[in-house]
């Protein structure tokens, strides 16, 4: 029997298949910040909601809609550091449309092309300025790349600017997710003391055409080697990487031996390319040793010697190597842990984080204080705030980290810090110590804690909580999900950020929870 051509009946129309993000994923948190902009202007979804079918399907439509717009007014911004508009209606696209327009500020207006269509909102490129917002100061940008790296998203404004819209972006978190619990006013964002040159980590990488990936060729020329690049998704002709990849040479935001980390692996690529039969990423990480230590492994120069630098009286290197020990002093505290494990990437900002997070968890009064870190990492916090309380309890997933985390107390001569490995989900059972005398330290990752978690904690009844995170929007829905579970019993008393990146749209929040 013969098979029925695809095209008998006229071509296979096209579906749209994305997922439904998580709500507070980057996707999650602009539907809302979508939904509150068309609120303002008395609309609805359905008032603004995109046919993709007919985007997909019909060539004609879609050239009409993903088309060049001039006197794009942006009227909002999104806590992923971009614009807002709102395209009106024409006689072809009969609806309003949402555009979300990187590099931009509200009050600017500007032209932009379309180049992709969601059902709530489309994506546009920005082509040209043609009024400024009052935010807008495009002679602080210091890097040539911005504009098209994805890395950067606010060298063209005040850095004062940057910390209230990282302050608002705080507020607006809990604003979405945390609806039923009060919260004070979101303190100013602690400032970074260095806005350039901080950035203890980079991984620059570099994609393999879909051509030589399938047939298992070698690259004819060194591929671009740096970040990817903010717009339209070309990265589908590239499965080695999730973007087309910007060629960088200098990073303004990585420290100075990051950078020179760089200009070592991009030399080095443009003799070993022909090695990859697939995208890559590099591994640049600062290493802080003494003068009068060995010099450790590290990047190495066109002569094949470890590249190092001077600073406050230490020595930099960079390791590429993602199984290397690296060090890190912070508060004069000494620390190791493997260099691909994740640590805090802005050493001039942790001082001010690990101060204001000891002062937090003080209980007045208590005798005996004990604090327990729920997620310890290799020590930062436990070992950074053990001064003042009888005992520490740290426990990590990660047995690697947990190892790391017992050195770095030995090294740093606290001995009042224990470490087990252990799923923080269940580091409330049989945990022998008074709860009444008890602080507690989260430091989650991106997509916070979970509920059994934060049901066990809520039975563990700590005096107090201090959730560090670098997603304010998971750190908002866990916060109100923990205080209607625990019947009021505790309060929100501060909320403040910390800026561990400048010059981008992230915030790092901390919270403080009171048990009253």
């Amino acid at each position: 029997m013969k098979k029925r051509s695809g095209n008998d009946n006229g071509p296979r129309r096209r579906k749209y298949r994305a997922k439904a993000p998580e709500e507070w994923s980057p996707l999650g948190v602009l539907v809302h910040e979508i939904d509150e902009l068309i609120a303002e202007h008395k609309l609805d979804r359905d008032a603004v909601e995109i046919d993709i079918s007919k985007v997909l399907n019909d060539e004609e439509y879609k050239d009409t809609a993903h088309a060049t717009v001039e006197g794009v007014k942006i009227v909002k911004h999104t806590s992923n550091g971009d614009g807002l508009a709102i395209l009106p209606a024409t006689e072809a696209i009969t609806k309003p449309r949402v555009v979300v327009v990187p590099f931009t500020y509200p009050g600017d207006e500007v032209t932009i092309r379309v180049f992709k269509s969601h059902p709530t909102h489309v994506e546009a490129d920005l082509l040209a300025v043609t009024k400024s917002s009052d935010l807008r100061d495009d002679s602080l940008i210091k890097c040539v790349y911005f504009g098209r790296c994805s890395g950067c998203q606010f060298q063209n404004t005040s850095y004062d600017n940057q910390l209230e819209l990282k302050r608002q972006t705080i507020v607006n978190a809990y604003k979405f997710f945390a609806k039923t619990t009060k919260i004070p006013e979101v303190s100013p964002t602690q400032s970074s003391p260095q806005q350039y040159y901080y950035r203890t980590k980079l991984t620059p990488h570099f994609n393999m055409p879909m051509a030589n990936y399938k047939h298992n060729k070698p690259l004819e020329s060194c591929p671009p080697l740096g970040f990817g690049a903010k717009g339209r998704p070309e990265w589908r002709q590239t499965p080695g990487g999730s973007e087309s990849i910007l060629d960088i040479e200098e990073c303004v935001i990585g420290t100075p031996i990051v950078n020179v980390g760089m200009k070592n692996e991009r030399l080095r690529l443009t003799k070993t390319f022909k090695d990859y039969r697939r995208g890559a990423t590099i591994l640049l990480r600062e290493d802080t040793t003494p003068l009068d230590a060995d010099v450790p492994a590290g990047s190495t120069d066109a002569e094949g010697q470890v590249s190092t630098l001077e600073e406050n009286g230490y020595r930099k290197s960079c390791a590429t190597n993602t199984r290397q020990i690296v060090h890190e002093v912070v508060n004069g505290y000494t620390f190791e842990f493997s260099a691909g494990e994740f640590f805090q990437n802005n050493n001039s900002i942790l001082p001010a984080v690990t101060s204001y997070v000891k002062s937090h968890l003080s209980l007045v009064g208590v005798e005996e204080p004990v604090l327990v870190d729920a997620y310890c990492g290799s020590g930062l916090f436990s070992i950074t705030c053990s001064e003042g309380v009888s005992q520490v309890i740290g426990v990590e997933v990660s047995a690697d980290s947990v190892a790391f985390a017992k050195r770095n107390a030995e090294a740093n001569k606290v001995a009042n810090a224990r470490f087990v490995v252990g799923k923080a989900e269940q580091i409330f059972e049989g945990l022998d110590v008074d709860a009444n005398k008890t602080s507690v330290i989260l430091d989650p990752p991106r997509k916070g804690c979970d509920e059994v978690f934060l049901s066990q904690l809520a039975t563990f009844n700590p005096a107090k909580v201090v959730y560090i995170s670098c997603n304010v929007h998971s750190q908002a829905r866990d916060v109100e999900y923990f205080i209607k579970n625990t019947n009021g019993r505790y309060v929100v008393e501060e909320v403040k950020g910390f800026d561990f990146f400048p010059n981008t749209h992230h915030v790092e929040s901390v919270a403080v929870l009171k048990r009253v």
